[in-house]
């Protein structure tokens, strides 16, 4: 036994790896005690940052930082500033020395240090304040009571994660990287105010699901097809701590994944667990090693053994387990022979020690050594899962009692987190009935092969996933295998029927209703019906059913999939029924959202009306009829938008309600507007307006809702183009101010109201706008949009008076907007382009703008600013020398000849602008004069805006 040091009232002995003060032990990690015994033997010998890394982290490459934490803990343990006492001195620039006076004294042993109560070790471990308990957490899992021999871990990692973003915890299975990263997750939750996500990736099967399982994880609902892009807009927002559990299996996705959020935010960290590093440039590799046993070095008693983390945890998991009896001076060397055979793994020696109760220690030694042969090491072409794990649980397996084995197999087919009932409902039949399951469930979890989480206020549990591998693995040797895959997904389909119940009686459509249902559950039991061994009628039923709670949460390409593969396959006894059409419903809905207006939309809608036709289902019909609407408008196919609002007209009167006639103004009014009918689109429009007052509408459906956000900033434009700018002012307030509840519909009444803004000269007020936009991702959880932005930016520049910044601008949003698709905005984007490089004196490239934008407006028949195209152009023309008068006459006699047939006042306010400007340059001041008179005293209201004051000034000006 090497010998004994005593300094101030402490005496530190190497051998037995024990620091007392006046004779009771100093908890200290193992690295910390490591460091502290190299200095004290130095004898005031300067040891360098190296020199101690290379003692307590050997072979391993680790920042200065980890010195510092475990020099901060020595000098904790010592008390160093509560008694004034120097112990270790930090040398700048060199490392650290041991200064206190130290005299070598006789090894003699020590009292027995008393092993800490688990209440004791988990203060210490882990004293969250009561604003920070589990349960205000529903992403973040409920750490372990307690982690003995991981206390310096849980310091240094939580440093590690503060100074590094993406650091990846690696280690054998069993080894309790879960149980760190959770602590450590714990630990900063004050650093990072909270913002800390928990994603366990082990219930998904391919690298496609990552990105959706993370924006699931931190609420983002992505608004389309590429979830990417408005996830690091998201993500940009807030500093984020993202705990990636279970990497292993994705590990190039997930790789991919971090690397790209990493390198698109300065805010986002990642602390990620796998048994295989990422191998990517700037990831630290934090190696977990195992829990540290007594070396075999002969005579070992009980309070020596104690002293080892490794010991420690299978006493405590033997007492937990239900031995009675603390550690015998006899039973000591056979623990720690245990302790060593398991390879100090916290999952194997809690396993083992849980049965403890039940053999006994010599009868769980016995049963090891008989029974099983522990191989870490599997071939290399053989799966990660089957070299390691599927040995450890093989053993840990076979100490369960037998009901305890049969239900386990039996939990195998959940993926994800499961309730007690449902554990019930899939595990529970004459040989183990509902209270045997919910013993052996609770037996499961002490043994470390369930996980307690707490998922929105509710207790639940899952499988590791090794745990659930291996499980399935022996599930799959029994013949009715099959039957509890059926009940997995039979239980699940009840509950989205009860779901489905919930919502009509009460006429919610909310998430919050959904409650425990895991997606990867649902994912799983869809799998599993779809499979030959399945059933197809319950998979559709359940895809059926599962796609609206997809929809909600955001997980568009989950629902696509759902809904693909469901009506792809489907029976023939459910084509031409409420489950066809409902699949259509859906899918139609996924596509409109992920912004797929025509490709894929347009014939699930058009089979959608076929179906609905054939079945007599008017609500369907109506609804369809509404998205198809919306689908020809979002794609510029104005014409063809008339036509189905035409036919939503005729099929209302015939069998519809008063909700459905509003709706058909509606839809009407808003092709009439964006198709150049400003006078109709106002009738339309009041029309609805009027059949409104006073009557409530009835809940409306996804696409319906749609059109009343399209048509209330319909509304507010045509007003303004037609001449009243105070009225469209107020409509456009108000269309915004009611879009905020949704953020699709919020940012599509920014954008298309935001013209409305400009023309009252409120800047500030659309400079305030931007701004909410730009942090919606914080309000919604939904992804900026930057091309709106950059649409926005660039017609507030315009107005401002800053060309280049505008043309930079208005060129990003286009660079964004590929057509058809936005056409609507991608003319006006034109059309400002254009008029910011005539500004900057780039008058070739803004004739090739405006070029475009009045092609777009014919070849869309988006006719609605067609007028003040053709005056832009006319602008254009008038700075390109030479100037061609009888071009200018042309362009501008169309263009007020199409703002008065369009009824647009405002078009015809600009256009005759630059008539009596062009007038007054030929010396006809009195033409000029009068028709822009005749304009001028049309109007009623809104004097104080920009355009009618230049006109007033203007006609003051020429007498």
């Amino acid at each position: 036994m090497r010998d004994a040091f005593a300094f101030g009232s402490f005496r530190l002995y190497p051998g037995i790896r024990v620091l007392h003060k006046d004779g009771v032990e100093v908890p200290l990690g193992s690295r910390a005690f490591d460091i502290l015994t190299a200095l004290v033997e130095g004898n005031g010998r300067v040891l360098t940052h190296r020199e101690l890394t290379t003692l307590a982290w050997p072979g391993l490459i680790v920042e200065d930082s980890n010195v510092r934490v475990q020099v901060a803990n020595i000098r904790r343990a010592l008390a160093c500033d509560q008694h004034k006492t120097r112990y270790i001195a930090s040398v700048a620039g060199r490392g650290y020395c041991f200064v206190a006076a130290v005299v070598r004294i006789e090894a003699t042993e020590p009292s027995t240090p008393a092993v800490p109560e688990a209440s004791s070790v988990a203060a210490v471990l882990h004293p969250l304040r009561t604003d920070q308990t589990p349960q205000a957490l529903p992403s973040l899992p409920m750490p372990l009571k307690s982690a003995v021999g991981r206390e310096d871990c849980v310091t240094e990692l939580s440093q590690v994660v503060l100074d590094r973003r993406l650091v990846t915890v690696v280690g054998a299975a069993g080894a309790g990287k879960t149980t760190l990263a959770v602590l450590v997750a714990h630990d900063l939750l004050g650093a990072f105010d909270g913002a800390i996500h928990f994603v366990d990736l082990s219930a998904l099967e391919c690298g496609e699901m990552v990105a959706e399982a993370v924006a699931a994880a931190v609420g983002y609902h992505a608004s389309g097809a590429d979830i990417l892009p408005g996830l690091l807009e998201v993500l940009s927002t807030t500093r984020t701590l993202i705990v990636l559990d279970n990497c292993e299996h994705l590990i190039a996705a997930v790789a991919a994944l971090c690397l790209q959020i990493v390198d698109g935010t300065g805010s986002v960290s990642f602390l990620n667990t796998s048994r295989e590093a990422f191998r990517v440039n700037d990831e630290f590799i934090y190696l977990l090693r195992p829990l540290a046993s007594p070396p075999n070095t002969g005579r070992l008693t009980a309070k020596q053994a104690l002293v080892w983390p490794a010991v420690q945890l299978f006493m405590e998991r033997a007492r937990e387990g239900g031995a009675r009896n603390d550690l015998r001076d006899e039973d000591a060397p056979t623990v720690a022979a245990l302790c060593r055979r398991l390879d100090g793994n916290p999952h194997a020696i809690g396993l083992v020690a849980s049965r403890v109760g039940t053999y006994g220690v010599q009868g769980v030694a016995d049963l090891l050594a008989n029974q099983f042969a522990l191989h870490w090491q599997g071939r290399r072409d053989a799966c990660p899962r089957q070299q390691t794990v599927e040995t450890m649980i093989d053993w840990s397996h076979n100490l369960l009692v037998e009901r305890d084995r049969q239900v386990l197999y039996r939990l195998s087919v959940f993926w994800g987190v499961f309730t007690l009932d449902a554990a019930v409902a899939v595990a529970a039949d004459r040989e183990i009935d509902a209270i045997q399951v919910g013993e052996a469930v609770s037996d499961l979890v002490d043994k470390s092969l369930v996980a307690i989480a707490r998922v929105s206020g509710a207790l639940q549990f899952r499988l590791f996933e090794t745990t659930r591998a291996y499980a399935a693995s022996r599930l799959a040797r029994f013949e009715k295998r099959n039957e509890y895959a059926r009940r997995h997904a039979l239980y699940y389909a009840g509950q989205l029927r009860r779901l489905k119940e919930a919502r009509v009686a009460s006429s919610i459509a909310s998430s919050e209703q959904s409650g425990p249902l895991d997606v990867g559950n649902l994912r799983a039991a869809i799998d599993w019906a779809f499979s030959e061994q399945g059933a197809l009628p319950l998979a559709v039923e359940i895809s059926c059913l599962a796609a609206p709670l997809f929809l909600e949460r955001g997980l568009l390409m989950e629902c696509k999939r759902c809904c693909e593969r469901a009506l792809r396959l489907l029976p023939e006894a459910f084509r031409t029924t409420k489950t066809e059409l409902e699949l259509l419903e859906s899918a139609a809905v996924t596509y409109y959202s992920a912004g797929d207006y025509d490709g894929e939309m347009t014939p699930v809608v058009e089979r959608g009306l076929e179906l609905s036709r054939q079945m007599g289902d008017v609500r369907s019909m109506f609804h369809f009829l509404a998205g198809l609407h919306l689908a020809m408008m979002a794609n510029g196919r104005f014409q063809e938008s008339r036509v189905v609002s035409e036919r939503y007209a005729s099929a209302a009167a015939t069998h519809g309600g008063p909700c459905e006639a509003i709706i058909a103004r509606w839809m009407e009014g808003s092709s009439w507007h964006f198709s150049g009918h400003q006078a109709a689109a106002d009738e339309s429009y009041s029309a609805g307006a009027g059949l409104l007052a006073g009557r409530p509408l009835r809940p409306l459906q996804y696409f319906e809702t749609k059109e009343q956000v399209v048509a209330s900033l319909g509304q507010a434009r045509v007003k303004w183009i037609r001449g009243m700018p105070l009225q469209a002012l107020q409509l456009a307030t108000s269309a915004i101010a009611e879009s905020r509840r949704n953020p699709d519909s919020f940012y599509l009444c920014a954008t298309l109201c935001f013209p409305i803004l400009l023309s009252n000269g409120l800047l500030d007020r659309a400079q305030d706008l931007i701004h909410e936009l730009e942090s919606v991702a914080v309000d919604y959880k939904v992804a900026v949009r930057r091309q709106v932005i950059f649409f926005l930016n660039g017609l507030l520049m315009l107005q401002r008076g800053h060309h280049q910044v505008a043309a930079d601008q208005l060129q990003q949003c286009l660079a964004l907007l590929p057509p058809p698709k936005m056409s609507v905005v991608r003319t006006d984007a034109l059309q400002a382009l254009a008029q910011a490089q005539r500004e900057c004196g780039e008058g070739a490239e803004a004739l090739a703008s405006i070029e475009e934008a009045i092609e777009l407006a014919e070849i869309t028949s988006g006719n609605f600013n067609f007028p003040d195209l053709l005056r832009t152009k006319a602008e254009v023309i008038l700075s390109l020398p030479p100037i061609e008068k009888q071009q200018i006459e042309d362009l501008l006699s169309r263009a007020l000849a199409s703002a008065r047939e369009q009824s647009a006042l405002s078009w015809e306010l600009r256009v005759a602008l630059l008539i009596s400007r062009v007038r007054a340059g030929e010396g006809k001041s009195r033409e000029a004069r009068e028709q822009l008179e005749a304009v001028y005293s049309r109007f009623t209201e809104g004097f104080e805006t920009s355009e009618l004051k230049i006109s007033a000034e203007v006609l003051r000006a020429m007498g």
